[in-house]
Formats: structure tokens, C-alpha cells, sequence
């Protein structure tokens, strides 16, 4: 993380020089220092930086609340800090790949009086936490598939993603292929969500200045 992107300009012209007009980028080889040092796998993790707000959405018992509450988590989770200025590309996962964590979130209850759940992504945690299991599950396309939940408010995440990146001369475009589904299981919902593309621009300054777009809907069982 010491290392600054000013000490390796030289590195990432000779880099730029190789790329052509639409080329896909996963297939240029990239130094170590532009990484970022844990797997895909584990930036997955981030989308529950902010594991409150997920397991909030089945405590409003209006539905028009609970949409409005997929919404905030859904923003939050692109909101995961980085300790470093620059964004960094994560290492490519190996096909059977897994990563499996959990976030404790505070609870009326004891912790200790707790039993811990029978399975689920992680086995021996208590029912109030949120669980967390990503895995990669194709090579071509490199498609990662994850899910998490919090086993007391009934709430679920399963997503598959894959991404494609392009160079498209003074911009990177990055387009995140997949889509995610909230599932609340006290009301029978479930709410669609796909990932958004970036874009970075002004590459050859070594720059960035990110877009994207968003896109959520929302699937109601039928009265």
C-alpha cells in the first residue's frame, strides 16, 4: 500500500502501450503493486460493510418500508471504505475457491446464551449474525457466486456476478454481469437487484473519476 502509482508511471505506460481500442482487459498480465491484496472473493464481503441496514429491512412491517430500506442497504454497499487512495483490481479467484465470514451485530440477548445455528455459511456463529459464503464457480467466464443471511430476521442474499472490462482509450470500462436477489422470508419477498457499470476515466493522467449506473426492481407475490 506504500507504494504510490507516481513510482511506477514508467510500468503503467509500458502497460497502456500493449492495449488496443476494445480490448478486453483480463487478459493483460498486471505487476503486483496495482492489486490489491485479497481475492474477488473477499471484495464481495464489502457489499455487507454495513450489515445493520441489511438485517433492518425485515423489521418494517410496511412494504413500501422495506423497499425503501433494500434501497439504503443497496446504496450502502457500494459505500465500503479502502484504507488506500487509488483503487486497486483484487486477485483473480481459482475455480472452487470459497470465502466464508461473518459480521456479530449487537442484540438484546446474551451472546453466550445463544445456541449457534446448525448450518448456513458459517456453522458455529449465533443466529444473530450475519453469515457470509462466496465462491468461484466457473473459470470461463469467471463467474463468483455468493449469499449471506442473518438466520433470526429471516433474511436472505444470493447473487451470481461476472465482470468484462474494456479499454476504451482515455477510459476503463468495467461492466458487472449478474444480478442479486433480497429475499425477506416472513412476507414471502424477494427483491431483484443487478450491480452497476463503472467507468474510469482519464487513465493515461492516472486519474480516476468513476460513474455508474444502478439499476433495482422489486418482485411482490400476487395477492
Amino acid at each position: 500500500e506504500g507504494e504510490s502509482v507516481e513510482e511506477h508511471k514508467s510500468v503503467i505506460m509500458h502497460l497502456l502501450s500493449q492495449v488496443r481500442l476494445g480490448m478486453d482487459l483480463t487478459k493483460v498480465v498486471l505487476p503486483t503493486f496495482i492489486l490489491e491484496r485479497r481475492s474477488l472473493l473477499e471484495m464481495y464481503a464489502d457489499f455487507f460493510a454495513h450489515p445493520d441496514l441489511f438485517v433492518s429491512i425485515s423489521d418494517y412491517k410496511d412494504p413500501k418500508d422495506r423497499m425503501i430500506q433494500v434501497v439504503k442497504w443497496y446504496l450502502s454497499a457500494f459505500h465500503a471504505g479502502r484504507k488506500g487512495s487509488v483503487a486497486k483490481k483484487p486477485y483473480n479467484p481459482i475455480l472452487g475457491e470459497t470465502f466464508r465470514c461473518h459480521w456479530i451485530l449487537p442484540s438484546a440477548e446474551q451472546e453466550e446464551n445463544m445456541e449457534t445455528i446448525a448450518d448456513g455459511p458459517v456453522p458455529w456463529v449465533s443466529p444473530n449474525n450475519v453469515t457470509f459464503v462466496a465462491e468461484q464457480v466457473s473459470h470461463h467466464p469467471p463467474i463468483s457466486a455468493f449469499y449471506a443471511e442473518c438466520s433470526r430476521k429471516k433474511i436472505q442474499f444470493n447473487a451470481h456476478i461476472w465482470t468484462k472490462s474494456k479499454f476504451l482509450g482515455m477510459s476503463i470500462g468495467v461492466h458487472n454481469i449478474g444480478q442479486g436477489c433480497v429475499s425477506c422470508l416472513d412476507y414471502d419477498e424477494h427483491y431483484i437487484l443487478t450491480f452497476p457499470n463503472g467507468y474510469a476515466r482519464q487513465v493515461i493522467l492516472v486519474f480516476s473519476d468513476f460513474i455508474s449506473d444502478k439499476f433495482l426492481s422489486l418482485h411482490l407475490p400476487s395477492c
